[in-house]
């Protein structure tokens, strides 16, 4: 399975670049074909001007019976999270209570069962109080080969949740450019390490500081630059000015 430090940087930097609803979906429509999904679907009830009956839809190419089983499974997570809770765990379909024998599968127009029907959902919250959305995923794997890969899968579509939702709010809420000034000088070292094709392991050595510490000083730029990926990190610190 291709991972997140796969996912081409070009197509990171043309979001950025023309950041619209549509280049949004497009982007959606790049990670679902990039880790061989059926479906995917950002919603937010909670940006100004949006609601439960209006919210705020961005989804891949999918055909009628994905996006039905998005509505179903949407209903069941929903009460979750738009009541406050703090959970913010990624929810597996399968686990969900009240869910009928029949909904492990997605129906065609025609009401023939189509394929298994796996899938997870993401909840997000932030930057700003209040805010909230829900990220889901859906696959016609079997159960056994979803299993096999749910971890790591899970493991990468959080980042990309939390990155969808922040390029959402930028399309639709006003808040202030990136603080440069939050990134250290350890951050930045790390990054500029980074950037001459250094592995982690190799600039744990050359900081003198453990790997764990390295990968925590890169995540740590790579959240504050608002980047997907460590190679998005990189190209947005050095557009920036902040390494060479």
């Amino acid at each position: 399975m291709q991972g997140l430090d796969d996912v081409d940087i070009r197509t990171l930097l043309q979001l950025e670049t023309d950041l619209t609803d549509q280049s949004l979906d497009a982007f959606l429509e790049f990670i679902r074909q990039h880790y061989n999904l059926s479906g995917i679907e950002y919603y937010c009830c909670s940006f100004r001007g949006r609601s439960k009956a209006s919210p705020f839809i961005a989804r891949s190419h999918g055909r009628d019976f994905i996006e039905k089983a998005f509505d179903h499974y949407k209903e069941l997570v929903d009460p979750l999270f738009s009541g406050g809770a703090r959970s913010v765990l990624p929810i597996d379909w399968a686990r969900l209570p009240r869910i009928e024998t029949n909904v492990h599968h997605l129906f065609d127009d025609s009401g023939q069962r189509a394929a298994e029907c796996q899938g997870l959902t993401i909840p997000v919250r932030g930057p700003a109080n209040g805010l909230w959305a829900l990220f889901s995923v859906a696959s016609d794997e079997n159960e056994q080969a979803w299993s096999a890969r749910r971890h790591d899968l899970m493991k990468d579509l959080v980042h990309v949740a939390y990155y969808v939702h922040r390029r959402a709010y930028d399309l639709h809420a006003k808040d202030a450019p990136i603080d440069l000034d939050a990134i250290t000088k350890r951050e930045i070292e790390a990054l500029e390490w980074s950037a001459d094709g250094k592995s982690p392991a190799e600039i744990a050595i050359l900081m003198r500081i453990s790997l764990e510490t390295v990968k925590a000083h890169l995540d740590a730029a790579r959240f504050k630059l608002q980047a997907l990926n460590r190679v998005h990190a990189v190209t947005k610190a050095i557009r920036a000015g902040l390494i060479r």
